[in-house]
């Protein structure tokens, strides 16, 4: 029922915007939409809205239209991809992965990569990395220590070309991308990485995942009360203004909303983010076989290729283990957490067992995670590490902590 609310609001809107921006469309293709809009069974859905896009002129005018309705599709399809797993269960091979640890990162990549002896090599995964292509066909997870804390990666079948077609499990393979903290790229420095990555790249964007970060994002929340348009974030409005912004999403019907932006962002990026389904993953690429021959070229090559993404490559080898003592370190900095370790005031010492967090995490916060009792009688709190000034300091609710810093609630 709710995936069929989301639904029908989605289409709604869709159906709103194809009118307001779109007046050329053929006859043909309008009525196909309104059996879109009409249609209450989502694989039907799927098939209309496919005839509906071969029915639209192909021109610059209608490039994004066709683009926003084609990653509606792949949505689409992932949510029929999940529930059919879900009534199946996990004995019939569903791909659900429930999330353990500091942070859930899968590890995709082509086949004979490498994905299995690498989770073999840092994680207690039982799992034996094999000659035959394809080997493996389900996710295999493990989880790998860093410090005091853990993070699970998940080892995923192989993506192929065509994986966002649904080929090869492929719809279900980047539904797990689309639902973890951050992904683990892996290509093979024997071959040609450049063209690897290009591939996996291109597969995940194709199913409405990012892995590099645009000059600008934005996310676009609906209120249901109150009648006003709010930006925040501290990005910057290239060519319009809030009144732009507010009679932009009125004309979606869209009367209240929080708009938060970063970097800089146009009129147009603000309206695409209505329909996008995409999502941003933080990503690591993993450069495995250093001990190839011409490896060493591979990479330099590799890098300059890569040098405009700001994605972090890691060079190892699973067969001499180098440079796999890093990885934890490099997922750590990727996921942008921290640690906090909270300490009861009667108690000399804090916790073992941090809390982890998203950098930018104050005291009050950490009350609220804790408990409602500690953030509805909140004081103030003690502070010991970076980001107190001396030990001990008695610090605010807004206080910004830092890795590794100890909390006391008072």
């Amino acid at each position: 029922m709710q995936l069929e609310r989301h639904l029908k609001r989605t289409l709604r809107l869709l159906l709103v915007w194809f009118w307001v921006m779109v007046s050329n469309l053929p006859a043909e293709a309008k009525n196909k939409w309104a059996e879109v809009a009409a249609c209450h069974s989502t694989p039907e859905k799927i098939k209309l809205m496919r005839e509906f896009i071969s029915l639209v002129p192909k021109h610059k005018g209608t490039a994004k239209l066709l683009g926003n309705v084609r990653r509606r599709i792949a949505t689409l399809e992932n949510e029929v991809e999940k529930t059919k797993a879900r009534r199946k269960g996990s004995r019939a091979g569903g791909f659900s992965v429930p999330k353990e640890g500091a942070g859930q990162i899968i590890v995709l990549g082509l086949t004979k990569v490498g994905r299995s002896s690498l989770l073999a090599s840092v994680t207690n995964a039982k799992v034996e990395a094999s000659p035959i292509f394809f080997a493996t066909r389900k996710p295999v997870i493990g989880m790998l220590p860093y410090k005091n804390i853990q993070f699970q990666l998940v080892e995923a079948p192989a993506l192929v070309e065509g994986s966002s077609q649904g080929k090869m499990g492929g719809s279900q393979i980047l539904g797990l991308a689309r639902n973890a903290d951050g992904l683990m790229l892996m290509v093979d420095l024997s071959e040609d990485p450049v063209e690897q990555f290009h591939l996996l790249r291109s597969e995940l964007e194709r199913s409405g995942v990012l892995i590099g970060r645009s000059e600008g994002e934005v996310e676009v929340t609906r209120r249901s009360v109150g009648a006003s348009v709010q930006v925040v974030g501290g990005g910057i409005l290239v060519d319009c203004t809030l009144d732009d912004i507010r009679r932009m999403l009125e004309s979606y019907r869209i009367n209240s909303a929080l708009v938060r932006i970063r970097g800089k962002v146009a009129l147009d990026d603000i309206e695409t983010s209505l329909f996008s389904s995409t999502v941003y993953k933080p990503t690591l690429i993993v450069a495995n076989k250093l001990d190839a021959p011409k490896a060493g070229e591979a990479l330099q090559k590799f890098r300059e290729e890569l040098k405009d993404f700001e994605i972090p490559i890691l060079p190892v080898s699973c067969l001499k283990s180098q440079g796999l003592e890093d990885i934890g370190r490099y997922i750590f900095k990727m996921l942008s957490i921290i640690r906090i370790y909270t300490k009861e005031p009667s108690d000399k010492e804090p916790s073992p067992n941090p809390i982890v967090v998203k950098e930018g995490t104050t005291v009050i916060d950490i009350a609220k995670e804790l408990h409602s009792s500690l953030y509805k009688r909140f004081q103030y709190g003690r502070i010991w590490g970076q980001s107190a000034k001396y030990p001990g300091q008695k610090v605010g609710s807004n206080h910004m902590l830092k890795d590794s810093d100890i909390l006391e609630i008072h």
